[in-house]
Order: C-alpha cells, then structure tokens, then sequence
C-alpha cells in the first residue's frame, strides 16, 4: 500500500503515512521485500500490531513491514515446545500453551502486541519475562538468511535485547 496512514495500523490510532505499508504472507515474501530494499536502499521498518507505538504526523519514509496477522502461527511441538511466528500475539501464545497443558507464558496474555516484540524489548509482567521462557530465536538477517539464536546469545536484560 502506498502513503498508508499507519494511524490505521496503531493502538494509539496516531501516525501519519507510510511511503509503502507491506504485508507478507510467508517468509519468502518478506524475503522479497528485504531484497527490495536492499536494492533501492530504502530502509525498512517492522510492525506488529502497532501496541504502544507513536508514529509522528510525518509518517515514516521507506518500507514498513507488518508482520501481525501474516506471519501468526502457532504451533506445539513434541517436548513441551511452542512454536510461533513473529506475528503472533502473546495472548494467542499463551492460550495455545494453555490447551496443550503447558505453564510458564501465561504472565504475557495480557500483554498486547506480538511475539516479535515480545522478544526484541523483552516483554515481561507478573514477575515473568519472554527471556525466563525463550529457548531460541530464529531470525532472517538483512541479507534473508534464516539463522537461529539462542537464548544465552540473546543477551536480553530489562526490556531489551542487547
């Protein structure tokens, strides 16, 4: 979407336009956009569901890549593992947890915004923290490599990742 107001796309319902607003579906579409701006040296820009975001009257020149909705699967795996994609919000994690009969995120269901988020500020309340339940993150680079990083190379501390 072209000069999308991302006032739309945040809880604050602030913001002034986007040069171009994309929503990939899967990670080969947000591959492509990163190989675009990589081309056209445009910078980009991640959005989940836009909790607790201030987008200036301005808006925001480049790209905005939002991830919420797209890219929100969530899937459990065999070892008590959850699976789940950038997009997904900590409530559907934490519900999906809960069915399977696993504890420890239930501290993150009413914490608006994604698991993306959750993981770059490390998301926390109730006295528990995304790094008290993250086993490893994988991550796209800019260059579209996917590579894994573990929760000790993470070095989260107090809402954020270092």
């Amino acid at each position: 979407l072209c000069d999308e107001p991302l006032s739309a796309h945040t809880t604050f319902a602030i913001g002034g336009p986007a040069d171009f607003l994309v929503r990939p579906r899967d990670i080969e579409a947000v591959k492509a956009v990163l190989d675009a701006c990589r081309v056209f040296d445009a910078p980009l820009h991640v959005l989940g569901y836009g909790s607790d975001v201030l987008v200036a009257d301005a808006g925001v020149r480049g790209v905005v890549m939002q991830v919420a909705d797209n890219l929100s699967a969530v899937e459990v795996g065999a070892g008590g593992l959850v699976y789940a994609q950038a997009g997904a919000s900590n409530a559907a994690v934490a519900e999906r947890a809960q069915q399977a009969g696993f504890a420890g995120y239930e501290f993150a269901s009413g914490i608006p915004g994604g698991i993306g988020g959750a993981a770059i500020m490390n998301a926390g309340a109730y006295g528990g923290e995304f790094k008290d339940v993250a086993l490893s993150l994988v991550c796209l680079t800019r260059e579209g490599e996917l590579v894994e990083v573990g929760a000790a190379q993470a070095e989260w501390g107090y809402r954020h990742r270092r």
